[in-house]
């Protein structure tokens, strides 16, 4: 065999194997229930917020979202369905029956829907580190007070999107705010009031999913 013609049958291989693992695109995506962290006296809130900013967001990218309430009722039905993944006796979960719960889950989602995606997101509370009197993590920043450094804790929305086949493809991460500034602990009547945050942290942790989607 000539070397060019073994380097034209090597490079269509090599276009090949990238044209398989391009991931398929994503038009049409299902919204999980937003999870809020222990802790918040009323989480109820939080989570509509976050849920109409994200599919909001979303939904302006071009993309088709199944409703939270959608997603989040077929969840429901497949945990009844096994009367809950926890053990009554130690209360630990059972990866058998949350299992079975997710693959039915993504299995409808498909099948109902037409769905190439499914979205998770949560509200976690994650340690900080701060040094001259601000805090930076998951993109955001927030002031300290002074020059101080230390230790703090706050709030990032972490978004978790899994193919319908039920591999996970994709982490994203937004700094919403703070929880203390020193000594302070900020009022629970305060948080998410800040929609200018609020949005940003919805934009760092999906533009990339946007933007690997084709979408931005």
């Amino acid at each position: 065999m000539s070397s060019a013609r073994f380097c034209c049958i090597y490079f269509a291989l090599v276009a090949l194997a990238g044209a398989r693992a391009r991931p398929s695109p994503i038009k049409t995506i299902a919204l999980s229930p937003v999870q809020a962290p222990d802790g918040l006296e009323d989480p109820a809130p939080a989570s509509a917020l976050f849920d109409s900013l994200l599919a909001a967001e979303l939904g302006q990218a071009g993309l088709t979202v199944i409703p939270s309430r959608e997603t989040g009722a077929i969840w429901q039905h497949f945990v009844d369905s096994v009367q809950g993944y926890y053990s009554a006796l130690t209360g630990e979960l059972v990866q058998a029956k949350y299992a079975a719960v997710r693959t039915n889950t993504l299995r409808a989602l498909r099948d109902r829907f037409r769905a190439d995606a499914w979205l998770r997101p949560t509200i976690q509370v994650v340690s900080v580190r701060f040094a001259g009197g601000e805090a930076i993590w998951d993109g955001a920043s927030e002031g300290m007070g002074g020059g101080s450094s230390g230790a703090t804790v706050a709030l990032s929305l972490v978004v978790t999107v899994s193919d319908t086949a039920g591999t996970d493809i994709y982490i994203g991460r937004g700094g919403i705010q703070a929880l203390s500034k020193g000594s302070n602990v900020v009022d629970r009547s305060k948080l998410f009031r800040d929609r200018k945050r609020n949005l940003q942290a919805v934009h760092l942790a999906i533009d990339s999913l946007l933007a690997r989607a084709g979408r931005t």
